[in-house]
């Protein structure tokens, strides 16, 4: 007799498969490089400063090689999903300057998660607007004006994209196959039209002189907090308007607002008033969603309780993907090398990179509980405790007591306001780690032995929410927050017949690629070379995991080798010298071959193709980056640990703002707006390229060219390279070639050290 249905297993949510032949191949692979690089790096004198550019490399490959042991891909079932049982879901969006990031743009990002197939009574949306713009505050009441006309139309239709932009610039094809096709054509059309009144009504207030005198840019650090729940009133069902709330936190001069972090931890207090909801969703304002089931794939993993790890996940990592990424990428924009590639890699030892967008959290999880405890955590905690941690709002510790049931919507003003002000985290755990002044004294107070330490110090050193101690707030809280508790992650990266969960944009112009680079490398080397080091926590998670992270941690070192072997062979060369070993050019070359067949394996396993375009976009751009964002990233690091940093913290926000992109679809850098960062790259460009020039011309005239082939090759490679640089200086006309100061000073920088040196 078959089994009653109430007692028959749970469906099986999720599946997980490890890349067996790709793993083999990759271990295959390290063995050749490592022996060849081992070889080639034992030819090397001990006095040699190129010995240590050469072990640097080497350093850093090791670390690279810990996400490529055990790839793996997932698959989500949602379909198997019970609707009723859903958990409630808080959807987090967060803007900082309507200049940089238009209010269309961001509002798209907003409609788009209010159209998620989810159940409307059970999904909240949280705009934080930490400029405190009444422009952002006008269109997100427009914007919910226009969801309510938009929702609807999605889940008559079975919309698949819920980006109103996207499927109005598209065609009938991204509808799922409603059964009201014969309605279709005029409801689309209606929707259009106020579609388009909507844009028009915003970007109509974005030229309004009254709105530009309410709001300077002053204003921007110096605002009052203000909270507004737009809401429809239906019942919380699973047809219901989700509830779309608009938060700008208060900020002063005089007080830190902690960036992005910052703005988080205030959603995560608002949100508890609330909606309380037990998973979170992170979107950044330009990462609009491009699939309705995305949440849903997301609560596959969350709720499968025959997982491994099912009392331990964290988050859920989707992939950052974009959709102004250029065929022919010359700026590495689509960051294959982590989504694509070492993503699946650490999903396979114990999860990817928190990354800043695109994850559906848990809220105890950020709050700081310890796996498998939850709410019972916080139910146990005395008062006292609680307040020292979250702060002193007596409805924000009631929601740590209690489970989501309904959202509350009597929330009194004054006390959502209370939990965004500036001064609300003052001596919580908010984002911050205790002092070891206090940390002693809880020992002392508690008698605690040194054998009891290891437990009782993720007890006492719980921070709340987001972390403040890195400009990485992601990258850090993923790892100290959430690993180093024991918690787990998996990525979700969609089947190649799939479209992309969620898409964002891509800066267009060399300058804000290279400034944002600049911007990651050193927040993580800021960790890297700091006491929360990831090689110094191998026992708390495990060793290739925490190799994983500081292969990112380290990442800006690879300024000094590329710095070294742009600089010494070619002066060595431009005298008829070598840097190279006698005998060891071979192996070297070797060396080379192997890492380069590597990487071009690695960019054709996840392009699916032979991808050699890619790789040379990779290569070049790698070398481009070493010597600009990576190099003023070492710099910046450096000069702060001296204590001449000057600016505590470097937070310049890209801009979002759309522009032609031409110039990048085509293939052709765009050098307009060029600042210092640029500076090395071009004084290397035109050293190397004189070298190069020079030392045949003295190779040919004197006619011995014994023991340079090393050096000649490697100058014609960094000439390949490189030839997009001395285009824009001097091959073009147009105005996004290299500023002239840029070239005249690059110029004189290689003439100097040509002078001094070759």
């Amino acid at each position: 007799m078959a089994a009653p249905l109430q007692d028959a297993a749970p469906l099986q949510l999720h599946t997980v498969e490890v890349d067996q032949p790709l793993a083999a191949v990759n271990r295959l692979l390290a063995g050749l490089h490592l022996a060849l690089a081992a070889t080639a790096i034992a030819h090397r004198g001990a006095h040699d400063i190129m010995l240590v550019a050469d072990l640097v490399l080497l350093f850093l490959w090791a670390l690279s090689q810990a996400p490529m042991w055990r790839p793996v891909s997932r698959a989500a079932f949602p379909g198997r999903l019970s609707r009723p049982a859903l958990p409630a879901v808080d959807v987090m969006v967060a803007t900082a300057d309507p200049d940089k990031e238009p209010a269309v743009k961001v509002m798209n990002t907003v409609i788009s998660a209010m159209a998620l197939d989810y159940p409307g009574g059970q999904l909240t949306v949280y705009l934080s607007d930490d400029a405190g713009s009444p422009l952002i505050l006008l269109a997100a009441r427009k914007a919910y004006a226009f969801a309510r006309a938009w929702v609807p139309f999605c889940r008559k239709y079975r919309v698949q994209c819920p980006c109103p932009h996207k499927f109005f610039a598209g065609n009938d094809d991204q509808l799922g196959g409603g059964d009201h096709h014969d309605e279709l054509a005029d409801d689309r059309i209606r929707v259009k039209n106020m579609y388009d009144r909507f844009k028009e009504d915003v970007e109509e207030a974005m030229n309004d002189a009254a709105l530009s005198q309410i709001w300077t840019k002053a204003a921007h650090q110096d605002h009052d907090g203000y909270v507004e729940v737009n809401d429809s009133g239906g019942l919380d069902d699973d047809d219901a308007m989700p509830l779309l709330v608009y938060i700008s936190r208060e900020k002063r001069p005089a007080w830190p607002h902690h960036f992005k972090a910052g703005a988080l931890n205030a959603l995560l207090r608002v949100s508890s008033l609330m909606s309380n909801a037990p998973y979170v969703l992170v979107l950044d304002c330009d990462m609009y969603c491009n699939t309705r089931s995305s949440v849903l794939e997301a609560m596959c993993f969350h709720l499968d309780r025959r997982g491994r790890h099912a009392d331990d996940l964290a988050f859920v990592q989707f992939p950052q993907m974009f959709h102004n990424v250029s065929g022919n990428d010359i700026y590495a924009n689509e960051l294959r090398s982590i989504f694509s590639t070492r993503w699946k890699g650490l999903d396979g030892l114990r999860g990817p990179i928190l990354s800043g967008t695109g994850f559906c959290v848990k809220r105890d999880a950020v709050y700081g509980a310890q796996p498998a405890s939850s709410q019972d955590q916080f139910s146990s905690m005395e008062v006292g405790e609680l307040k020292a941690r979250f702060g002193h709002s007596n409805g924000h510790l009631a929601s740590l007591r209690r489970s989501w049931s309904t959202i509350a919507r009597d929330v009194l003003p004054e006390d959502a306001t209370f939990v965004a002000s500036c001064a609300y985290e003052t001596g919580t755990k908010w984002g911050e780690e205790a002092s070891s002044e206090n940390y002693s004294s809880y020992l002392i107070d508690h008698a605690i032995s040194i054998d009891q330490w290891s437990c009782e110090m993720n007890t006492y050193s719980v921070q709340v929410g987001f972390l403040y101690q890195s400009v990485v707030e992601d990258y850090f809280t993923g790892y100290r927050q959430l690993y180093c508790r024991g918690w787990t992650s998996v990525y979700c990266y969609p089947a190649p017949s799939r479209p992309a969960p969620f898409l964002g944009s891509v800066p267009t112009n060399l300058n804000d690629v290279l400034v944002q680079n600049k911007r990651w490398m050193s927040g993580m080397l800021a960790v890297g070379l700091s006491k929360y080091c990831p090689l110094g926590s191998a026992l708390a998670v495990s060793l290739p995991h925490s190799m994983g992270f500081a292969y990112y941690a380290f990442m800006a070192l690879y300024a000094f080798p590329v710095l070294c072997y742009a600089t010494l062979p070619q002066l060595h060369f431009f005298r008829g010298g070598t840097s190279f070993p006698e005998d060891s050019s071979l192996w070297f070359a070797a060396a080379f071959a192997s890492s380069s067949l590597q990487h071009l394996i690695e960019v054709s396993v996840a392009k699916r193709r032979l991808a050699a375009r890619t790789w040379w976009n990779e290569q070049r751009f790698w070398a481009l980056n070493a010597v600009t964002g990576q190099l003023f990233a070492c710099l910046a690091v450096a000069l702060d640990l001296v204590g001449a940093g000057g600016r505590a913290v470097d937070f310049g926000l890209t801009s979002k703002v759309s522009d032609n992109g031409g110039l990048y679809r085509d293939g052709v850098f765009d050098f307009s707006g060029c600042t210092t960062v640029l500076l090395p790259a071009t004084t290397l460009c035109l050293l190397n390229n004189a070298a190069l020039v020079g030392g045949v011309w003295k190779k040919v005239t004197s006619g011995g060219w014994s023991d340079v082939s090393g050096e000649l090759f490697l100058l014609c490679y960094a000439a390949g390279l490189s030839y997009p640089l001395l285009q824009g200086m001097f091959l073009r006309r147009d105005p996004a070639r290299v500023p002239a100061w840029i070239t005249s000073l690059s110029v004189l920088m290689a003439a100097t050290l040509l002078f001094l040196f070759g």
